[in-house]
């Protein structure tokens, strides 16, 4: 196994860690349809490539570094 596919291995086996805290669904925004994208930077170490979000014009999750995503 090369060093991306090892990489790309790391994060299939990755499960979410269970809080045990019950968060409250808002119905309204679970009916929207997104989408994340995991870009993988082929390099000889590889690695992940994020997005800062602009200061300006966000009301929620300005300055914040985050995956490339949107809606659909």
């Amino acid at each position: 196994m090369n060093i991306l596919d090892n990489f790309i291995n790391r994060f299939q086996l990755i499960l979410p860690i269970a809080t045990g805290i019950a968060q409250p669904v808002n119905t309204d925004s679970a009916k929207k349809s997104a989408a994340v994208l995991l870009p993988i930077i082929c390099k000889p170490e590889p690695t992940l490539l994020f997005t800062k979000r602009t200061d300006n014009f966000l009301r929620l999750h300005a300055s914040q570094i985050s995956f490339p995503s949107g809606a659909r």
